[in-house]
Order: C-alpha cells, then sequence, then structure tokens
C-alpha cells in the first residue's frame, strides 16, 4: 500500500465517522498529510487515477453515485442526501438571525460550523455558530448574542435542540489563531473544523484573516482553501448607522468600564455555576478575555478514537 493509498483511506474514515461518503473532489480538499509526488501533492487527476485503478481501493471502498464509502457502508450516501436536502432550511433560519445580528457593533465575523457547515445536520440537531468578536468586547458580543435567541426561545433546551442556536465558541478578533486548543497530536478534528467554517456575516474581512492565522491547518489538509460565500449577510446603511451609534456611547470611558464589568461578572457568574468544575481545566471549557469556549461534551479525542479504529481494519 503505497502514501496515496493511505491518505485516501484516511479521508475516506474519516468521513465515516460522520455517515459522510465523500466525492473525489471532497476527497482532494481533505485529503490527510499526503506525501509530495515530485515536490507536489497529488493532484485531483491523480486522486481519481488511483480510485479508478488502485486494486487495495477498489477492496477497502466502495463508489456509488459518484461518491467514495468504506465497503459495507452504502447507507451512508443516503443519510447524506438526506442531511443535505435539510440544509437550506436552517441556514434560511441563520440568515434571518444574522441579519438581527448586524446590529450589533461587537460581532464583526459569523460562520456556520461543525455538521451544518458540511451540510450535514441532521432533522433534529442544533445550529452552530462560531463569532468573531470586536476587541476588547467578547463579552458584550456574547452577551447580546445570547439575549437575542433567548427572547425568541431559541436556545437548545434538553432533549428538544431542533433548529436551535448554538453559541459556544467566541474569540477576540485580535486573537486569531486557535492552535492553543489542539489536543495533543490526537485532534484530527480541529483542522476540519477550521478548513469546513462557512462564513456568512464578514464587513471587516475577518473570516480571511482568521484563515491566514490558522495555516497550521495545512499541516494536516495542505489542499484546504477557504470557502466561498454561498450565504452571506452585508451590512446595510442602517446597520452602520446603528453599529456607528452603539459603539459610540460604549466608548464613553465611564459607561464601557462599568457596563462591561458588570456583563462581564454577570456572565462568569452563571458560568461557574453550571460549568466550574471545567473552567480552563482543559480545551473544552476555556473562559478569559480572549476566548470563550464552552464544548464541556467535546468529543474530539472520541472522534480520533473511532477512526483509529477504522484505521486498524483497514491499513
Amino acid at each position: 500500500m503505497n502514501s496515496l493509498e493511505k491518505s485516501i483511506l484516511k479521508t475516506v474514515a474519516f468521513g465515516d465517522i460522520f455517515n459522510y461518503p465523500l466525492t473525489p473532489t471532497e476527497i482532494y480538499k481533505w485529503l490527510f498529510k499526503p506525501e509530495k509526488i515530485n515536490g507536489k501533492y497529488p493532484s485531483l487527476f491523480i486522486i481519481k487515477n488511483s480510485l479508478e485503478n488502485s486494486d487495495i481501493l477498489k477492496e477497502k471502498l466502495s463508489n456509488r453515485e459518484a461518491f467514495y464509502y468504506l465497503k459495507g457502508r452504502r447507507s451512508i450516501i443516503y443519510i447524506r442526501k438526506q442531511n443535505n436536502n435539510l440544509a437550506e432550511s436552517k441556514f434560511s433560519k441563520i440568515i434571518s438571525l444574522v441579519k438581527i445580528y448586524r446590529f450589533i457593533p461587537f460581532v464583526r465575523m459569523i460562520a456556520v460550523c461543525n455538521s451544518l457547515a458540511i451540510s450535514n445536520a441532521n432533522e433534529n440537531s442544533d445550529i452552530d455558530l462560531f463569532i468573531i468578536a470586536k476587541k476588547d468586547k467578547i463579552w458584550l458580543a456574547r452577551f447580546f448574542t445570547i439575549i437575542f435567541v433567548k427572547f425568541f426561545d431559541l436556545r437548545p433546551k434538553g432533549d428538544n435542540n431542533k433548529d436551535t442556536f448554538c453559541l459556544s465558541f467566541f474569540i477576540d478578533e485580535d486573537y486569531l489563531n486557535i492552535k492553543s486548543i489542539t489536543i495533543n497530536n490526537n485532534d484530527i478534528y480541529l483542522p476540519h473544523w477550521i478548513q469546513q467554517l462557512v462564513p456568512i456575516y464578514n464587513p471587516d474581512y475577518l473570516y480571511e484573516k482568521f484563515m491566514k492565522a490558522n495555516e497550521w491547518y495545512k499541516e494536516y489538509l495542505p489542499n484546504g482553501y477557504n470557502n466561498e460565500f454561498v450565504y452571506e449577510v452585508k451590512e446595510t446603511y442602517f446597520s452602520r448607522f446603528s453599529n456607528f451609534f452603539i459603539s459610540s456611547i460604549f466608548s464613553i470611558p465611564i459607561i464601557s468600564y462599568y457596563i462591561i464589568g458588570i456583563l462581564r461578572k454577570t456572565q462568569i457568574l452563571i458560568i461557574d455555576h453550571n460549568l466550574k468544575s471545567l473552567v480552563n481545566l482543559n480545551t473544552k471549557v476555556i473562559v478569559n478575555n480572549q476566548m470563550l469556549k464552552f464544548h464541556n461534551n467535546d468529543r474530539r479525542d472520541i472522534f480520533f478514537k473511532q477512526w483509529k479504529e477504522r484505521l486498524n481494519r483497514l491499513i
């Protein structure tokens, strides 16, 4: 088994964890740690040729309707198609919310993440958003975004998470590199998470800056590239005026100092009440002025274990 065949199997095996068969183009885009051939990473043409002609890959993989998947896993094609058909409805709900969020000057970039970013969220799943906040305003960004979903009863609650919004990851615009939250050498999920982000609101081009700051992900996925704005919410005259007006109020030192202080302390009290034992213990729950990350159900270790189990059968 050559290095390219191993990389292809590793790539398809990762998709299998999420019931996600891959097209040749996706295998190329997410090809896991390939070795260079004559000084270059394998091209899409070379990958297609290997998929079509490699006896080893034919033994390990099946191909139907332009999707490649592990032998015996044909049913995940149906799962992917079913989830893909739900994506447009979920994205329309995101657009409606982000059109409100653009009036919050402390929010400077919003992207869809996790399963919906690749249109693989099921009917009952929530919607995960990643938010970059204005410098030194991360607590204000979290407060006002949470208030809106709370008001409209759109926060996840118990077992009923369908089309609710999970706002569990914020970073400050001056701290874009998130490599520090990787889990040792076992984190294959975070590079994919970064590469699969779907930007929705990006008036300050922070999506591009974020991707540039995190180019380390290409150590794992060297063929990765920035995603297009399939769904985009832009600023309007009224949102710009609102942002200017609210920012002016919060630029007054006494207001900024006391309001931010009160909101920060209030949120920390609530966080301590719910997640005190997990705060800053590891990379699952992080609370500081540069990053607010509330993934108490962080499953990256589990994903790595599931991936390795598949590879032990394949390679």
